[in-house]
């Protein structure tokens, strides 16, 4: 009764690491776009996934807890292969997560340049006299 639970929860946590493969596929392509909108969704189904695997997780703890060590010894060599899946899965991401980290500081990166630029180009300008801020000749309320 428990091994099938337990492959139950493996082959469905599977699912969903293919879930946030695709997820990663796409956050990776809204990054290169620069599409924010897309962004901010594609985060949030992130997120919603990570959570339904953390309760997998738990869920999972809660029926190898409850096995003795012979078993648990038995259903790890039976289901050795989903486990390989799994790994190959966390890997892709975690490959992925990086690329994004690796996009987005770049990201940060231009940004910062573009502001100092900025900034520089106005002390620039002072130098040559920026007219100043014309006032109305005509103060008060009218």
């Amino acid at each position: 009764m428990e091994e099938a639970k337990i492959k139950s929860i493996l082959e469905n946590k599977l699912t969903l690491l293919v879930k946030l493969t695709r997820q990663m596929e796409k956050l990776l392509k809204s990054i290169d776009q620069n599409d924010e909108p897309s962004l901010t969704k594609i985060l949030d189904e992130k997120e919603s996934v990570i959570k339904s695997l953390v309760s997998e997780d738990q869920e999972l703890k809660k029926g190898v807890a409850l096995l003795d060590e012979k078993s648990r010894v038995a259903i790890a060599n039976k289901f050795k292969d989903l486990g390989t899946k799994i790994e190959k899965e966390i890997e892709k991401i975690i490959r992925m997560e990086n690329d994004c980290e690796k996009k987005l500081l770049n990201e940060k990166f231009e940004l910062l340049e573009k502001m100092k630029s900025t900034r520089n180009g106005r002390t620039l300008l002072k130098g040559y006299g920026v007219s100043k801020r014309i006032k109305p000749k005509i103060s008060g309320s009218i």
